[in-house]
């Protein structure tokens, strides 16, 4: 993403009433949101009288009438009135730094910004058979590609090193890297995203994750060490919460991302079915034919992959509507309320190769946030 695109809006519709130029409109709303969501802006205005909100992308600097997705043409202005005491409030959907202000007829209102922080996941894979060999891996909202990334470690003192500089990729924003010469034991890492002030996305930390690094690549002994950190006795048998779990039938295609509850409403629009989608990312080391796979939910609503090849660390991003496919983006082509696939409250998500076998499945059982990164 190299502009911001806002996907969602709510607000309140009335008739147009005729602008005043004795009051000026006044427009206040957050100063930043985390993430992609849904922010609330209040303002003041004649009256009675309606607004019309007026929006660009920080970057672009353009400012031009929001549209709003919820129409029936998904192209309308989005519009706001007044109450008898001159209040009124618009939700939008943000995922990327904005500013934004309304306009009551030729009378404008302060402009407000809306920077967008990274809201981050971080996690690692231990290689068993490799001493000193982890794959740190990562992905980012708003889904900004070109970031850098700074894998660090932890050291003995609490201070952290950078082990490893690596950038954010592809349409999805995410990462995977290989570290190798690594200190056997328990390790933490965290990986530290940059920002982007061009487009008023703010930098984030991951959370700490701790791994168990198998092998040693220094005189130390391979044996664990007898504290209450150590792994289990057999060499080869991963931790007992491992920070991601391999991908069930040992496949190595993954769920990676399900967005079950899109923001906001479940209108059945074609902009609310796309903001429900699923993601598969390559963790192998070679390309992988994927012609004829399927991923399917609970209840048998299935999504055949068409002839394609996912790369290495190559992620695809299959939205629930309907669109024009594009490189690493894939839609499903459903509409309508009834059109929406996963459910909210619990689902379970099957990912099978053509011969039927399952690669990978993603489970969830209650709401919480909405997604779920497997």
């Amino acid at each position: 993403m190299t502009k911001g695109v806002v996907i969602g809006v709510a607000a309140t519709f009335a008739i147009a009433a005729p602008a005043s130029a004795a009051v000026t409109p006044t427009l206040a709303g957050p100063a930043q949101v985390v993430g992609f969501d849904e922010i609330t802006m209040t303002g003041t205005a004649e009256p009675r009288s309606t607004v019309q909100l007026y929006e660009t992308a920080i970057g672009w600097n353009d400012m031009l009438p929001a549209k709003d997705f919820t129409s029936v043409d998904e192209k309308g202005p989005v519009l706001a009135t007044a109450d008898e005491s001159g209040k009124f409030s618009i939700r939008r959907f943000v995922d990327s730094g904005f500013f934004f202000e309304v306009r009551q007829g030729s009378v404008r209102s302060n402009t407000i910004t809306v920077k967008a922080k990274l809201a981050v996941k971080f996690w690692l894979n231990a290689d068993e058979k490799v001493p000193g060999r982890i794959t740190v891996s990562g992905d980012a909202l708003p889904a900004q590609p070109g970031l850098a990334v700074a894998v660090q470690r932890k050291n003995a003192d609490g201070s952290f090193t950078t082990v490893k500089n690596t950038q954010t990729g592809g349409d999805t924003a995410d990462f995977s890297e290989v570290l190798t010469g690594q200190p056997t034991g328990n390790q933490t890492y965290r990986a530290v995203f940059s920002g982007d002030d061009s487009q008023g996305v703010i930098g984030t930390t991951s959370a700490a994750v701790t791994a168990w690094v198998y092998g040693t690549t220094t005189p130390t002994p391979t044996k664990p060490p007898t504290t209450p950190t150590k792994p289990p006795t057999t060499p080869t048998k991963p931790p007992a919460t491992p920070t991601k779990p391999p991908a069930s039938g040992g496949g190595a295609i993954q769920f990676t991302r399900i967005q079950y509850d899109p923001p906001g409403t479940d209108s059945g629009s074609n902009s609310s079915l796309n903001n429900e989608y699923f993601k598969i990312t390559n963790k192998t080391k070679k390309a992988v034919s994927i012609n004829g796979w399927t991923v399917r939910d609970g209840k048998g609503i299935t999504y055949k992959f068409p002839n394609i090849t996912i790369n290495v660390g190559q992620s695809y991003l299959v939205r629930t509507g309907k669109g024009t496919n594009s490189g690493s983006f894939r839609y499903w082509g459903r509409a309508g309320k009834a059109g929406f696939v996963w459910d909210n409250l619990g689902d379970i998500a099957y990912l099978r190769n053509p011969a039927g076998g399952t690669v990978d499945t993603c489970k969830w059982t209650k709401l919480g946030p909405g997604y779920t990164t497997c």
